[in-house]
């Protein structure tokens, strides 16, 4: 039993390692199987699909037209006005309504009441819309003329130019295209600094309604002033309209359409100079013995580059000039120094006559605009004054011009001029297309240069295009001579707004 016992012991472990034997070989084999296996067959293949872009459906765009001046500078002796809103379909299959009327081809209304246009998405091709208000004074408190662009709301604005002081006014205008109320916060930029508004500047602007609020009688009175509209809870169009005497002579209107949010680096396209004795030289050096802001408040009666420092540190700007034979420094301004919050006017009186880019760089971030004067002769008889009319060029925004419109209005005597600028280094190409597909363009502009393509007497707006568009701008500086006891030069300019067909396109990522 014992023996028995004890030979039972080996066999079962001889059992045991013939087992683990042929468990190890059978693993072994599986490995070899597997590594085999992984090494000979073919790895399955993966097609790469690209991400494919396509174009989503488009949303109705809507531009705000503003109103005429409307005499809030309390005007008495009121000469006939001329008015007109023009609105241009682009594109073949082009849906636009305005005032609740829907257009399909060039309309033309003898009106400047000020409306809501809006681009109707649909059809198979883009489709986009052209917009423009004339006003045209020849003579008496309002004299002057005004353009102004209809223009897209947007959620922050910048404005710069026109006064607030006495013999002038400045009517903040702000239209909420949208269906829900909007607030508005308005911050106001005068020479010495930024200045109090009541409520801290907060406007509230109902649903499809426009809200006006005359900065004069908001305590804001300046002869220099710029100022920024932050929309809350939806978009804003702001027009800043100004009108201004100088005692019993007419010293111009304008509507201000909004510019280039403040930066390093700004270009304010289309500034037409001529000689000093048209853009008020002359009355500048009979105003100095008289004090800088004379009894309007006007401090300059000839062309000035308006600069805003909104920060919170001083800004040392300079300007240079951009025109047909390259850029230029301009003579005094090549190190000025902007206090916070401050607005500051830089002459340029002496100027050689030509289309210019004005451009202002900085070492902080600033606003710009500058300001064309065409004067004309003494009036009222042995006043002393003369005539003039006054437009705001506004900067530019870098790549505007990607896929821009613009008016050219012709009525009533009216003359456009189309500059475009190049602020970079290297030559830029721009394609110039009539709104109705009929007449197109190239353009070469030059780097550092700015150039005036002729366009047809036909043509009465215009789609701005270009691949190299971050340093192009361009602007359109319009002229009337008007007869008469008034008679003279009027000015005015126009911005190009985004392309209705840029503002809709959505471009859908499939992955």
């Amino acid at each position: 039993m014992n023996r028995s016992r004890t030979v039972g012991r080996p066999a079962t472990a001889t059992l045991r390692r013939v087992v683990a034997l042929v468990a190890a070989t059978a693993l072994v084999g599986a490995g070899t199987a597997m590594t085999w296996w992984g090494t000979t067959t073919p790895r399955p293949t993966t097609t790469q699909v690209e991400p494919a872009t396509v174009t989503g459906p488009a949303a109705d765009v809507v531009y705000a037209c503003p109103q005429a001046p409307r005499n809030t500078i309390g005007g008495v002796d009121l000469g006939e006005t001329t008015s007109s809103t023009t609105l241009t379909p682009t594109g073949q299959d082009a849906t636009i309504t305005y005032g609740g009327t829907e257009l399909d081809a060039p309309t033309t209304l003898e009106t400047a009441e000020g409306g809501l246009l809006t681009v109707e998405a649909g059809g198979t091709e883009p489709a986009g819309a052209v917009g423009a208000v004339t006003t045209l004074t020849a003579s008496g408190d309002l004299r002057g003329l005004t353009t102004a662009p209809c223009t897209p709301p947007s959620a922050v604005s910048w404005m710069v130019g026109g006064s607030s002081a006495v013999g002038t006014s400045a009517e903040l205008r702000l239209t909420n295209p949208g269906v829900t109320v909007v607030t508005a916060t308005v911050r106001l930029y005068g020479s010495t600094g930024e200045i109090a508004l009541p409520s801290n500047g907060q406007v509230v602007v109902p649903a499809g309604q426009t809200v006006g609020m005359l900065l004069e009688s908001a305590g804001a009175t300046d002869s220099r002033v710029a100022l920024s509209v932050e929309a809350d809870g939806g978009t804003l169009v702001p027009f800043l309209v100004t009108e201004a005497l100088n005692g019993e002579t007419a010293a111009g209107t304008e509507v201000i359409s909004p510019g280039a949010a403040p930066s390093t680096d700004l270009t304010v396209p289309g500034v037409v100079l001529v000689e000093g004795a048209d853009q008020g030289e002359a009355s500048d050096q009979e105003a100095t013995g008289a004090g800088a802001a004379g009894e309007t408040g006007l401090v300059h009666r000839s062309p000035v580059v308006r600069v805003v420092n909104p920060g919170q540190e001083p800004a040392t700007v300079a300007v240079s000039l951009i025109g047909d034979q390259g850029e230029q420094p301009l003579a005094g301004a090549e190190s000025v120094v902007v206090d916070p919050g401050a607005v500051f006017d830089i002459s340029l009186a002496g100027t050689t006559p030509g289309s210019y880019g004005v451009r202002v760089t900085s070492d902080a971030p600033v606003g710009a605009a500058v300001s064309l004067v065409r004067s004309a002769g003494e009036y009222p008889e042995r006043s002393g004054t003369a005539l003039r009319d006054v437009a705001w060029a506004q900067a530019a925004s870098p790549g505007a011009l990607e896929a821009a419109v613009v008016a050219l209005p012709r009525g009533n005597g009216m003359a456009p001029a189309l500059a475009l600028t190049n602020s970079g280094t290297t030559p830029s190409t721009v394609t110039l297309t009539a709104a109705d597909g009929q007449w197109t363009t190239q353009v070469e502009v030059p780097a550092s240069t700015t150039v005036t393509p002729t366009v047809p007497e036909d043509v009465g707006a215009l789609r701005i295009t270009s691949s190299q568009a971050q340093d192009l701008s361009a602007a359109v500086t319009v002229t009337a001579q008007v007869e008469g006891e008034a008679a003279g030069t009027l000015v005015s300019t126009l911005s190009p707004v985004a392309d209705a067909q840029a503002l809709t396109q959505r471009n859908l990522v499939l992955r």
